[in-house]
């Protein structure tokens, strides 16, 4: 076999047309046979390809149709790179792309109706007298054109299986994104038969608790398209929280996607951190809080967008994993930056300002708060001496300039805006 312009040609076996030809008549006269029997071969043998009879009777469609357009070149020694696939097996590389069947399924199904053409043709050999001289000559004649076609047309319906599945994922993506749209405006569903529809669309159950997320990527993935390195997020996630069933990831640009887990019921930081540190890429992931039903599909979504706004408004600080729970009302100052950071001024004053100094005592009052003024418990948080909690609370209320206990409340937002926001903000 020789290579010309990157194409295999086959070569000079000693003319065996007539020989060749006369191998192709052996073999129409049992083509149906021989069809069927690829047909049966293909769907026992390929698990992607079984369970479904109108799937099947494509799948004989395209095997009768290739083997009756072999057979064809092989009795006019046609170049066998010059044929049109069949129009039957362009039809099945289309459904199968439809229904998500793996491409390499296809290219398999090729390669075994190949050889199990073959071994007919070897078969018929001695049934229509080719001499020994001749088998080897024959023989090859037969195998490279079969080769060539099965190369040639392999191509051809890969091809069309790749625009297809393209185009028939971006319709899907359309039609997905327009129906949870409907669904987060509450234009949709309105009543169970139309939540049916919808749930079929997205395949996905309103089930009774749900939990949202957002992911992006503030960086390009080292291991492929964004967007399957968010889609392996979402699936790491939905196992580590122990989701009831696959997530629900909507892409929403190249770079980000919005996600939403079912019958996931408590959201541990700790999971969701450990979740997306062994994939190894650079995602950022902000959840809301778990919620039911087709109304808590839409708030647990809104949380994570709130969640998120924090994230980005925190900037290099923030950390990858960001909790609802943990910054619903810093979430909400978000919605106006600028008012919140004249609002946090006011609160706490100097102690608002930037620097180590401001910072080490704003972090030390707002456990010392949180653990209701415990000097023993802070300490054993932070690491320090109670003597020294007892001075740097001392000192904060000095910077601050008046005490915290007639607006406790408003100081301790304030500290936590500052610690998510940063100072200065």
């Amino acid at each position: 076999m020789r290579e010309r312009n990157g194409t295999l040609v086959r070569p000079d076996v000693g003319a065996p047309d007539r020989r060749v030809a006369t191998v192709a008549s052996a073999l129409a006269r049992h083509r149906e046979e021989i069809s069927e029997a690829i047909r049966d071969l293909l769907a026992s043998r390929i698990d992607e390809l079984r369970g479904d009879p109108a799937l099947i009777d494509l799948l004989g469609a395209s095997v009768e149709g290739n083997v009756e357009t072999i057979l064809h070149v092989l009795a006019h020694d046609l170049p066998p790179r010059g044929v049109e696939p069949p129009p039957a097996a362009v039809e099945y590389a289309r459904r199968l792309a439809q229904r998500g069947v793996p491409v390499n399924a296809l290219v398999r199904a090729y390669r075994l109706g190949q050889a199990h053409l073959m071994e007919w043709a070897f078969s018929c050999l001695d049934q229509v007298g080719v001499g020994p001289d001749d088998v080897a000559a024959v023989s090859q004649h037969v195998v490279l054109t079969v080769f060539e076609y099965v190369d040639h047309v392999s191509q051809h319906v890969v091809a069309v299986y790749e625009a297809e599945r393209d185009r028939w994922l971006e319709n899907r993506h359309a039609i997905r994104v327009a129906r949870i749209r409907d669904v987060l405006d509450r234009r949709a569903p309105a009543g169970p038969d139309e939540r049916l529809a919808v749930e079929n669309v997205l395949n996905y159950r309103f089930g009774p608790v749900h939990l949202g997320a957002v992911l992006w990527l503030d960086e390009p993935p080292t291991a492929g398209p964004g967007l399957v390195v968010l889609e392996r997020c979402a699936d790491a996630l939905a196992g580590a929280l122990g989701a009831s069933g696959r997530a629900l990831v909507v892409p929403w640009d190249t770079e980000s996607a919005w996600v939403w887990l079912p019958g996931v019921e408590h959201v541990s930081r700790e999971a969701v951190t450990a979740a997306v540190g062994r994939g190894g890429e650079p995602v950022r992931v902000a959840c809301g809080a778990p919620a039911d039903g087709v109304e808590g599909f839409r708030t647990t979504h809104e949380q994570a967008l709130r969640a998120r706004a924090v994230t980005l408004a925190a900037g290099e600080v923030a950390p990858a994993v960001t909790l609802f729970d943990e910054v619903g009302a810093v979430a909400l100052l978000c919605a106006d930056l600028d008012a919140a950071t004249a609002w946090v001024r006011r609160v706490l004053g100097p102690l608002a300002e930037p620097g180590p100094t401001c910072e080490r005592l704003r972090d030390t009052l707002q456990v010392f708060l949180a653990t209701g003024g415990s000097n023993a418990a802070t300490a054993t948080r932070l690491g320090v001496h109670p003597s020294t909690v007892k001075y740097r609370v001392r000192r904060a209320k000095e910077v601050r300039g008046r005490p915290v206990e007639s607006d406790r409340l408003d100081v301790e937002l304030a500290l936590l805006a500052c610690a998510w926001l940063g100072a200065g903000r």
